[in-house]
């Protein structure tokens, strides 16, 4: 070894010491260096609480990891069409984002199930429900292993409602209706007298303005956040349950490559953004009502409370969903019913949990 080289080793060595007598740590092999930059997709205008808690998702992660995965968000289907977002995320065109899986029931069908109209009421009971249940459900790993991706936080819309030009406050007044729906929302609809129309929701602001559709289902804080307010007067409160099955994917291979103690920051966050998305929809939901009541530059919704008997009418008529998803499971050689069981078993544990200690916010 030359002069040189040993010389040039011990001032390495030497300043090797002196960064650790200074308390820091020395990042060893590419792994330990590497940063993460993910793309993340999401139909939403970015406002509303679901784009809250997916900000503070995103600078958690950043921060736990000390900046080595870094999330960049491209709204309003700049990247992929919300329709797109499974197959998207799974291919790797981006690397994280919102999946609706009521777009692609039979891509997801354990998912799927989530969306029973007049199922769970309870944004938080749903949530928790469905986020546990990714964890321990073979059944939902399997089919979203095959599409490459991995849940990490599953969402809420709240209340499913109807929101529209003229007031909706019984079947008679859907009959001749053009309404925006989804999944067994549509032919929950349909049975009443309406005709359905399906496109995204990152498109139904300009529907609605043009007279494409006449009504659709809605959540109260997203007729805030997409400004639907201006092109619809009207909200009825029928609570026909609520879309559970969507949530923040990411690109399983993705996920796979990172090191593991940043894989367990991720998931950590990934589980805390329930309760965060919990608070911050459920006063979202009164405070866009509010607002929406009192008017937004100028524009008033009028909010309508549907008679229990008739909200009981059209409960009655939605009893289809969970006898249809069996029956196509039994089609393909699948017995859903422990499934079902399963499902059962997890919302009830939280459904007691809310009524002996209320929510995690309130505690």
């Amino acid at each position: 070894m030359s002069i040189f080289s040993r010389k040039h080793l011990m001032m390495s060595t030497v300043a090797v010491m002196a960064i650790a007598a200074m308390g820091v740590t020395v990042p060893t092999g590419d792994a330990a260096a590497k940063t993460y930059k993910l793309r993340f997709t999401d139909h939403n205008p970015g406002r509303g609480s679901r784009a809250e808690a997916q900000k503070w998702w995103a600078s958690e992660i950043e921060k736990r990891t000390n900046g080595q995965v870094k999330v960049k968000f491209y709204w309003g289907q700049a990247l992929v069409k919300a329709k797109e977002a499974l197959k998207g995320i799974g291919s790797g065109l981006v690397d994280v984002g919102t999946i609706v899986g009521v777009y692609t029931p039979a891509d997801l069908p354990f998912w799927n199930l989530a969306n029973a109209p007049f199922g769970v009421r309870d944004a938080w009971v749903g949530m928790k429900t469905w986020q546990e249940l990714h964890k321990t459900s073979p059944e939902l790993q399997a089919e979203t292993k095959k599409k490459k991706v991995r849940i990490l936080v599953n969402f809420a819309t709240g209340p499913t409602n109807l929101m529209s030009k003229t007031p909706i406050r019984s079947a008679a007044d859907l009959k001749g209706l053009k309404v925006r729906a989804t999944g067994g929302w549509s032919k929950l609809l349909v049975g009443m007298g309406a005709s359905t129309v399906r496109i995204g929701f990152g498109e139904l602001y300009q529907a609605l303005d043009k007279g494409t559709v006449d009504a659709t289902q809605n959540y109260t804080y997203a007729a805030r956040a997409f400004r639907h307010y201006e092109v619809a007067g009207h909200i009825t409160e029928v609570e026909m349950g609520q879309v559970l099955g969507f949530g923040i994917g990411i690109n399983a291979k993705k996920f796979n490559s990172m090191p593991k103690d940043v894989q367990q920051v991720i998931l950590d966050v990934s589980e805390e953004t329930v309760d965060k998305f919990g608070k911050l929809l459920v006063d979202d939901i009164q405070d866009a009502k509010k607002a929406m009541i009192a008017g937004i530059d100028g524009r008033k919704v009028q909010f309508h409370t549907m008679d229990p008997a008739e909200r009981e009418r059209w409960k009655a008529q939605s009893n289809f969903f969970t006898d249809d998803w069996l029956a196509k499971m039994k089609e393909n050689g699948i017995d859903g019913q422990p499934f079902i069981d399963r499902f059962n078993k997890t919302r009830a544990k939280y459904v007691k949990e809310l009524a002996e200690k209320g929510y995690p916010w309130d505690r």
